[in-house]
């Protein structure tokens, strides 16, 4: 569904109609975001006298101070790492492939400003894979696939310092705030992550060679920290778009049904494109 929205969205963006709207709406911008710079304001026309009346109306592209707050949402892939332990014996077991636990991810963020070039952010996001297969090596008495499903969803509550490499905006006068167009940053942070590792369907019992149905589940809580850079691309007054990539370390004991095993890995690349509301 991503993929067919995203091709519909550039397939709008190529339209000549649309590239025209745009273009004007960038002059548009441009032009407000002149008037609130100090130089222009020095050309603007005195205040009007006592008693006279104005109609004029502007919505101008900047805020009245630093904003303090974002709310922001983004959507991305995540990269699992998917290595060692329950990993390599379900791909060695089951026709489970390297890039099967890949899926897409939501984020959802809240931040604070701290300064100009410092952001408090906490997250919280989801992930969720699902992966059907069989036995590599083994069928049913009638020379059927002997198949399962595995599952490994993930849900990360993180938070973590934002580090602006320029800052996102500029103060041009005592009161007025303008976004920088771009603006890239780095980051780090941790926090916790909930995970649950799933199998369900058919699996052979070694030792009597007979086959059987059950569910084989793993969830608990992990520590978990990463690193981050991306950038911040004006919108609107209000309004940023940001790119970003992240890597994210996690890994806990798995459970009872998985005795014997190695820690689970959790770690994995997140590349995300989102929204950010600025107040």
């Amino acid at each position: 569904m991503l993929p067919d929205l995203l091709r519909s969205l550039g397939h709008t963006l190529l339209q000549p109609g649309t590239r025209r709207f745009l273009s004007r709406g960038i002059r548009t911008l441009g032009l407000l975001v002149s008037l609130a710079s100090p130089a222009v304001a020095d050309e603007l026309p005195a205040a009007p006298q006592a008693g006279t009346q104005t109609s004029r109306e502007t919505t101008p592209d900047f805020l009245f101070g630093r904003p303090r707050h974002q709310l922001g949402v983004s959507g991305g892939w995540l990269v699992a790492s998917q290595s060692g332990g329950v990993f390599d014996f379900t791909r060695d077991l089951l026709t489970v492939n390297d890039g099967d636990f890949d899926t897409a991810s939501v984020r959802f963020g809240f931040g604070r400003s701290l300064s100009p070039r410092l952001d408090l952010v906490a997250e919280i996001g989801y992930s969720g894979a699902n992966a059907a297969s069989e036995y590599r090596d083994f069928v049913d008495n009638d020379d059927l696939p002997i198949v399962q499903t595995t599952q490994l969803s993930q849900a990360p509550l993180v938070v973590g310092l934002r580090l602006w490499l320029i800052p996102r905006g500029r103060e041009v006068s005592r009161f007025a705030w303008v976004a920088n167009r771009f603006a890239p940053y780095v980051g780090v942070g941790g926090g916790t992550q909930w995970y649950r590792f799933r199998q369900a369907g058919d699996f052979v019992d070694f030792v009597d060679w007979s086959i059987f149905g059950d569910v084989f589940e793993s969830s608990g809580w992990a520590a978990t920290g990463h690193v981050l850079a991306g950038a911040s691309i004006h919108l609107s007054r209000r309004l940023s778009m940001v790119i970003e990539a992240r890597y994210l370390w996690a890994d806990t004991a798995l459970g009872r049904d998985f005795v014997g095993f190695e820690d689970i890995d959790l770690n994995g690349s997140h590349i995300t494109a989102g929204i950010e509301v600025l107040f």
